[in-house]
């Protein structure tokens, strides 16, 4: 079975880190885990014949403070149009995971609003299941509430038609919700870890996530905290997948 990462960034060092964070909490292998960088405007998804989940990686996009217009535009404009398509396929449809920029994305092109209202800036929060994500196919495979890695600009103030909320945080209202059956988007990063969010925010230390005077304790304060069930959604996102592909194949 076929796993895609879409990753609507640039830089194959920030790249390269962001595969092995997603390799790692999904416990996928490098022949089982494609990943397609979107770090042009004319950029193409690809062919999605017989894969089996995707995930959509972060981003140096925002909605509200645009990064780089034309491109981030062009882009995401062919991811929501792919998440579209294969909600309103239903059963038919490739199940897909969007962890941070995607959760703005979608709400913003799909009919939500999105501002600044609850922005975080980069460290450690936690987050609490709603009554519909204790019943999600999804997220009632993790406990609440759960520790969570996060650090965004954008967050999402009215969620789009045919959304469900199903995580929340005093920080943030919408930590993660489904878009109809098979599209999740979370705010938080489950694929980081301590390490991983040190690592990824050294790539983007002059883009205003954090205090240039505060960078030494800010990545001292994403020391020893425990986000394995936050991360542990990845793997669960897999093997959703793969459990919904089997069962289509054995009807």
């Amino acid at each position: 079975m076929t796993f895609v990462l879409l990753c609507p960034r640039r830089g194959e060092e920030v790249l390269a880190a962001e595969y092995q964070d997603f390799l790692r909490f999904a416990q996928l292998s490098e022949h089982e885990l494609e990943q397609r960088a979107l770090d042009t405007p004319e950029a193409t998804l690809g062919d999605m014949t017989g894969v089996t989940g995707v995930f959509i990686g972060g981003s140096p996009f925002t909605i509200t403070d645009p990064y780089d217009e034309h491109w981030q535009d062009a882009v995401s404009r062919k991811l929501v149009d792919f998440i579209t398509s294969q909600v309103e396929a239903g059963e038919e449809g490739i199940p897909i995971f969007a962890a941070c920029y995607g959760t703005a994305m979608v709400a913003h092109y799909l009919g939500g609003k999105v501002n600044a209202s609850y922005s975080e800036t980069p460290g450690v929060s936690t987050a609490f299941l709603t009554d519909a994500g204790r019943r999600d196919p999804l997220t009632s495979r993790i406990t609440s509430p759960f520790r969570v890695m996060t650090g965004h600009k954008d967050s999402v103030v009215e969620l789009p038609p045919n959304a469900t909320l199903l995580a929340t945080s005093p920080q943030c209202p919408t930590q993660m919700y489904r878009l109809g059956d098979t599209m999740w988007a979370s705010q938080f990063h489950p694929e980081m870890d301590g390490d991983a969010i040190t690592r990824r925010l050294s790539f983007y230390e002059e883009d205003g996530y954090v205090d240039p005077q505060k960078l030494a304790a800010t990545y001292a304060a994403f020391k020893g905290h425990d986000t394995s069930v936050s991360n542990s959604l990845l793997k669960h996102f897999a093997d959703f997948c793969r459990e919904r592909a089997a069962a289509r194949a054995s009807r």
